[in-house]
């Protein structure tokens, strides 16, 4: 039997815990939220008594994988995305007794209430893939993925899944009410992508393919839905890729044609060792003479090649990081709008050198976003942004920009509410004054949480209207009665 109480409290200080490496922050880093947790886990936990586990709002936010395709990740509010946690939370441990050995992804701990580091586990098994190529020099390596995986989960199979592993069936009811009603909006189906508690029911749905790969015989590892398979030769792996596929099919899923492939022992060596990398690392880590020189050479190998591979990108800008190196950085000025994939990486980068080099950082981000040459990248309007809100970039241009991505209700709201907090900080009374405008006819809630802390921020904050929200359990009356503190507000 799931314990309530306690399953709430542990998902909120888990996600609270959290909320810095998030992809889709909380525009005040969920500080009112955090003074008043018992207000929205009394909500929650009606919510759950009653069987009312619908989801009360979507909004998508398009985070780019290339320069042209897009990850869809849903941006919840928090009482749906504590919900949503709590409702898996409460039979991960249930389902992850379930999953074998060699699945390294969104693997549960129940004594600590978390997941095994993301990180650590992928690292771990390309370490360990790697070492069954040396011990097996003739194996072939089958790599494949599924296409639009978590889009694709059909919900009364995943039912039927969770059903059978965790006897619990009104509780899987509650999720099915949840899913099913996520999916009831126009732009949402399969599992929501933004949480790591759709890892641990993907984990579930693929359990049919690790069962017979494990039967078969096979030498596998698996991350979420990217497989990687040893066999003894093509023939055989191929024969197994179209066993898989037929599983898949079952389940109303496929392999992405594109992604998947089979590797001579030589290619599969290539593809989980690299020398290079392992010199560079090794340099770095004990000091020896040169390494710094021998990162920007290969910076601009990297460079050089046309198309950029993005994860040995990634790496160079990461080790230029560590040794404090900005030779990097205005390339990275000059041309971050072509990696729009890349943003988690690229934008670190910037921040490790605003302080040495922070007007060059903040001319060539206002010239960007200003032009319009982000406009095509919600999410890079919103990374910008952050920066210059996190950095203190006091810029007129930067400051027009922000007022047109708030007046433009075609976008979503991350990049709304970050821009309204910019206005705040940079503005004046006046902005206060037509943020109030905006707030009263404005129909998020999300955009009107923002609105409210953006006036309290400019100096302009009737408490005299808001009084009345106090008193609610909605996440706006928690915002009022937060503000009411007079807190100094974080920046996420």
């Amino acid at each position: 039997m799931v314990n309530v109480s306690r399953l709430l409290d542990s998902t909120w200080r888990q996600h609270y815990k959290a909320r810095h490496f998030d992809e889709l922050p909380d525009v005040i880093s969920l500080d009112d939220v955090n003074h008043f947790w018992p207000t929205l886990y009394n909500s929650l936990l009606s919510d759950i008594q009653s069987g009312d586990t619908r989801i009360n709002n979507v909004e998508i936010v398009n985070l780019p994988k290339d320069r042209i395709s897009v990850r869809p990740l849903v941006r919840f509010s928090t009482r749906d995305r504590i919900l949503y946690e709590a409702l898996v939370y409460g039979i991960a441990s249930a389902i992850d007794s379930k999953i074998g050995g060699s699945v390294y992804s969104y693997r549960w701990k129940s004594r600590s209430f978390n997941f095994h580091p993301p990180i650590k586990m992928w690292i771990r098994m390309r370490q360990l893939a790697a070492l069954h190529l040396s011990l097996n020099p003739s194996h072939h390596l089958a790599r494949a993925d599924v296409t639009s995986f978590y889009d694709s989960i059909h919900l009364e199979t995943l039912t039927d899944d969770l059903e059978a592993s965790s006897r619990e069936p009104k509780w899987v009811s509650m999720i099915h009410s949840y899913l099913e009603s996520f999916q009831s909006f126009h732009t949402a189906w399969g599992l929501p992508q933004g949480s790591d508690a759709s890892g641990i029911l993907a984990n579930l749905y693929l359990l049919p393919i690790d069962e017979i790969l494990r039967r078969r015989g096979f030498r596998f590892f698996r991350y979420s839905d990217d497989l990687l398979v040893f066999g003894e030769d093509f023939w055989e792996l191929r024969g197994m890729l179209l066993e898989i596929n037929d599983v898949l099919r079952s389940r109303r899923l496929a392999l992405a044609t594109q992604k998947t492939t089979i590797m001579t022992p030589a290619q599969a060596k290539d593809f989980l060792e690299d020398i290079d990398k392992d010199a560079l690392n090794y340099g770095i880590r004990i000091g020896t003479p040169g390494a710094r020189e021998a990162v920007r050479r290969y910076f601009d190998d990297v460079i050089s090649v046309d198309p950029i591979d993005t994860r040995d990108l990634k790496f160079a800008l990461n080790r230029l990081k560590m040794l404090d190196d900005d030779y990097a950085l205005s390339w990275v000025l000059e041309n971050y709008p072509s990696f729009p994939h890349l943003a988690r990486d690229l934008f670190p980068h910037l921040t490790a050198f605003v302080d040495s080099r922070g007007d060059e950082v903040k001319k060539r981000l206002a010239e960007m976003i200003r032009t319009g040459g982000l406009r095509p990248y919600p999410y890079l309007q919103f990374q910008v942004i952050r920066m210059a809100l996190k950095h203190n970039m006091h810029d007129s241009k930067i400051l027009d920009a922000a007022w047109d991505i708030l007046e433009d209700k075609n976008q979503g709201s991350l990049s709304r509410e970050f821009a309204v907090r910019y206005i705040a900080r940079s503005g004046s009374l006046p902005s206060g004054m037509l943020m109030k405008h905006r707030f009263e006819n404005e129909p998020s809630e999300s955009m009107r949480r923002a609105l409210m802390v953006g006036m309290y921020e400019s100096g302009y904050f009737p408490k005299r209207i808001f009084r009345h929200l106090t008193s609610r359990t909605s996440l706006l009356g928690v915002t009022a009665s937060y503000l009411d503190r007079n807190p100094k507000i974080p920046i996420p």
